[in-house]
């Protein structure tokens, strides 16, 4: 079961344009405990003993069927509807599982880490840009991994953030000092963060004390014309055999999403750059 759908005010809409997230609650306990006890069985059903992983589960191949309506869910889509617009498009899904111990470290960065550096623009770091797409990270166990810093999606780096990305726009060492804009967002299993992934963030934990497992979606609004992160999933894939064997709303979803991609062939070289990225940073799934 779902908490029932509502509408953003316009305060919570604001929140996000000016800050760059929003969290909402989006799943009861119940539905926590049956995706979680989902994906504890898909791991045994694999022999899937990786410590920490990230799994594209949409994917032939790396399917995990019984966790994909997420894609479906009501309230995530009135809330991308509130921010982004009609049409609302899925356009990622991977799950993050890291057992306690793992020692998971991410630098600051921006979500331009697939694009050549020639070809990253200033101006999507901007308050005039219109990024149609929204990423979205929803806990099932309690999560304090992303760190993010509020309304620097709207602006290019400032001088403490310049002086620890250098002369890249993607990502800070790993070891670099600690940002004072930084802020870290911690949710509880079922709670939901939205957010422009364009902001300069992290996923940092340190060593886990504790199992993460959390859910990564990705939207974008056919209202508007894509932006880079427009085929983040790998359509090649979704043959129609394929789709015929899942749940009905989430083989339209993929439908709606190969759709949307036909009409826009511009957005192939960006696809290509994630697939490459993917290879190389999740070589394991």
């Amino acid at each position: 079961m779902t908490m029932p759908a509502t509408v953003l005010s316009d305060a919570e809409r604001a929140l996000f344009r000016e800050q760059g997230y929003l969290v909402r609650k989006i799943l009861d306990d119940a539905s926590v405990a049956r995706y979680v006890a989902a994906i504890e069985a898909s791991r045994r059903e694999r022999g899937d003993a990786q410590r920490m992983s990230a799994l594209q589960f949409l994917q032939p191949g790396k399917a995990i069927r019984d966790i994909q309506d997420i894609v479906c869910n009501d309230d995530i889509l009135a809330v991308c509807r509130g921010l982004l617009g009609h049409g609302i498009v899925v356009d990622g899904a991977s799950l993050f599982y890291g057992e306690a111990g793992v020692d998971y470290r991410q630098g600051w960065h921006r979500d331009v880490l697939q694009v050549p550096d020639d070809q990253v623009d200033l101006s999507w770091f901007s308050d005039s840009y219109h990024y149609n797409y929204v990423q979205m990270n929803m806990p099932l166990t309690v999560d304090g991994c992303l760190w993010i810093v509020p309304g620097s999606h709207r602006r290019q780096l400032n001088a403490e953030e310049r002086a620890i990305f250098g002369n890249t726009e993607k990502m800070a060492p790993v070891d670099a000092p600690e940002l004072s804009g930084g802020k870290q967002l911690v949710l509880q299993p079922g709670e939901a963060v939205f957010y422009n992934n364009y902001a300069v963030h992290r996923g940092y934990g340190g060593v886990l004390k504790d199992k993460r497992i959390t859910i990564h979606l990705g939207f974008h609004s056919t209202d508007h014309a894509p932006t880079l992160h427009f085929g983040v999933l790998d359509h090649t894939e979704y043959t129609v055999e394929y789709l015929s064997s899942l749940a009905p709303c989430v083989r339209e979803a993929l439908r709606a999403h190969l759709v949307e991609r036909a009409r826009h062939p511009e957005v192939n070289v960006f696809h290509a750059y994630h697939q490459q990225f993917l290879t190389k940073e999740f070589k394991t799934t």
